[in-house]
C-alpha cells in the first residue's frame, strides 16, 4: 500500500483533483545557488514549470505536483538537502531568522544560536502530538524583519550573551500580537525555554477547538500574569534538566553587502528565472536569502549584473500575497491576480518604498495582512445584486516588529483597489 500524502511533511491537497502543494522549509531562508537551481529543475520536470512560491516564513512551495509524482519529488528534495518534516500540520514549523543579521556589523549574528536549536529539535520527541503548529523566530537587530510579535517564541539578541524573548502571539481570523516573556535571558537558556514552552503548550493547549489551539489562546485563557508564572515554572524545571554551554554571539560579518532584492509578484518566481538567478549568484559567489515579503535578498562583495529577465523585479513594491482561490481550498479571492495589478500600478513609486502590502484570500491572514503597512483580507460580497470579490482594507500595521496591528478601514471591491491604493500616498 502506498503511503498517503500528509500535511506533517508539508503535502497539502489543492482544489484541483489529484494535484498537491509541497512545502519545503528553508532554514533561516538560507539557500545555496546549487539548491535553488536543483529546486527549479524539480519544478520544471514534475510541475510543468509551475512557478516556485516563496512564503512569508522563508519556505518554498511547489504547486501542481501530481499525486503520482509526490514520492519522487520528496526523494529529490531529500537528495538536494531538504527535510520536509514539520513543514505543515501540528508540529514545529520552519525556524525563521532575520536575513540581515549575518551581514550587518551593527547586529548580532543569531544564526549559530538558531542552528543549535534547530539541530536539537529536529528529531526531538517533544515535537510529536502538539495541539497545533508552533513557530519560532530569531533576530539580532533593532528592526527585526522576523516579525517577533506574531510568533509563539521569538528571540532577539540584546547583547553577545543575552536575548529578549517575545511570545504567545499569532494571527488567524482574530489576531493578537505577543507579549514580552523575558526582558533578558541568557542565550544558553533558549533551549530550556523552548522545551518549556512546548511542554506547556502540549499540557494546556485546546485539543477540541482548533481555532483556539495556539499558545496565545492559553495566555488569553489564563491572563498574562498567570501565563507568565506558569511558563516560568516549566522553564525552571527544564533548566535544571538540560543545559547548553555558555554562548557568545558574534556581530554580523563585514565584507558582504546587500546588492539587490529580487522582489517576486505574489511570491512566484518562474523556475527558469530561478535557474538564471542561481547561475548568476554562483558566478559572483553571492549569498542568497529568502526574506519575509516574497523576495530573495542577494549579498555579495560588490554589485553584479543580474540576468535581463530579472531586472524588472528589482524595483517592485513589496507585495505579499497568498495563493488565494487559485489553489487553496480556503481561498475566496484571486490574490496573485490582484498582486500583479498592484505591482504594475505602483512600480517605481518611491512613496511605497519600505512599505509592505499584504493580500490574504480569506480571513485567516496567511499573508500577514493584519500587521502590514497596507493589509487586504479577501471576502465575497453581493453588491447591486452581483457577487464579487472585495477586500477589507487595513492600514498602518508595523509588520510584527512591534505589537501594533493594522487598523481596519473600508471594504473595497477588488476592481477598485489599484486606484484606491494609489490615493493613499498621493
Amino acid at each position: 500500500m502506498k503511503p498517503q500524502p500528509t500535511k506533517l511533511f508539508g503535502t497539502y491537497p489543492q482544489t484541483q483533483e489529484d494535484l498537491y502543494m509541497q512545502r519545503i522549509p528553508v532554514f533561516a531562508g538560507d539557500i545555496t545557488a546549487g539548491q535553488l537551481d536543483e529546486l527549479a529543475r524539480v519544478a520544471i520536470e514534475f510541475t510543468n514549470a509551475t512557478p516556485l512560491h516563496l512564503t512569508t516564513r522563508q519556505d518554498i512551495e511547489l504547486h501542481n505536483v501530481p499525486k503520482s509524482h509526490l514520492q519522487t519529488v520528496l526523494d529529490k528534495l531529500e537528495a538536494i538537502g531538504f527535510s520536509t518534516y514539520g513543514a505543515g500540520g501540528d508540529n514545529l514549523r520552519n525556524i525563521t531568522v532575520c536575513p540581515c543579521c549575518q551581514f550587518d556589523p551593527s547586529a548580532y549574528d543569531v544564526m549559530p544560536l538558531a542552528e543549535l536549536l534547530r539541530v536539537h529539535l529536529q528529531d526531538h520527541p517533544i515535537r510529536q502530538d502538539m495541539p497545533r503548529k508552533f513557530k519560532i523566530s530569531f533576530a539580532g537587530c533593532k528592526q527585526p524583519q522576523s516579525r517577533p510579535y506574531i510568533n509563539d517564541l521569538a528571540f532577539i539578541a540584546t547583547s553577545a550573551t543575552t536575548v529578549r524573548v517575545i511570545g504567545a502571539g499569532s494571527l488567524g481570523a482574530r489576531p493578537e500580537t505577543g507579549i514580552v516573556l523575558y526582558e533578558q535571558l541568557a542565550a544558553e537558556d533558549c533551549l530550556a525555554l523552548t522545551l518549556a514552552a512546548i511542554e506547556l503548550f502540549k499540557d494546556h493547549g485546546d485539543r477540541k477547538n482548533r481555532r483556539k489551539a495556539r499558545l496565545r489562546h492559553i495566555r488569553q485563557r489564563l491572563g498574562n500574569a498567570q501565563f507568565l508564572e506558569l511558563l516560568n515554572d516549566y522553564f525552571l524545571r527544564q533548566k535544571n534538566a538540560c543545559s547548553w554551554p555558555k554562548i557568545e554571539l558574534p556581530h554580523g560579518r563585514t565584507g558582504l553587502q546587500k546588492v539587490a532584492t529580487v522582489q517576486t509578484i505574489a511570491g512566484d518566481i518562474n523556475p527558469h528565472h530561478a535557474q538564471r538567478l542561481a547561475q548568476a549568484a554562483q558566478r559572483a559567489n553571492a549569498h542568497l536569502c529568502i526574506n519575509f515579503h516574497h523576495g530573495i535578498d542577494i549579498y555579495a562583495t560588490e554589485p553584479f549584473a543580474l540576468p535581463d529577465e530579472l531586472r524588472p523585479f528589482t524595483d517592485l513594491p513589496a507585495i505579499v500575497a497568498c495563493p488565494g482561490n487559485t489553489t487553496c481550498t480556503n481561498g475566496l479571492t484571486d490574490c496573485p491576480g490582484l498582486a500583479s495589478q498592484l505591482s504594475e500600478t505602483l512600480k517605481g513609486n518611491e512613496k511605497y518604498c519600505g512599505k509592505t502590502i499584504a493580500i490574504s484570500g480569506c480571513p485567516n491572514n496567511c499573508a500577514h495582512s493584519a500587521i502590514a503597512n497596507i493589509g487586504l483580507a479577501g471576502r465575497i460580497k453581493t453588491i447591486d445584486g452581483i457577487r464579487q470579490e472585495v477586500y477589507q482594507l487595513m492600514l498602518n500595521g508595523d509588520n510584527g516588529i512591534t505589537n501594533k496591528l493594522a487598523k481596519p478601514a473600508e471594504i473595497v471591491p477588488a476592481k477598485n483597489l489599484p486606484n484606491r491604493l494609489a490615493e493613499l500616498y498621493p
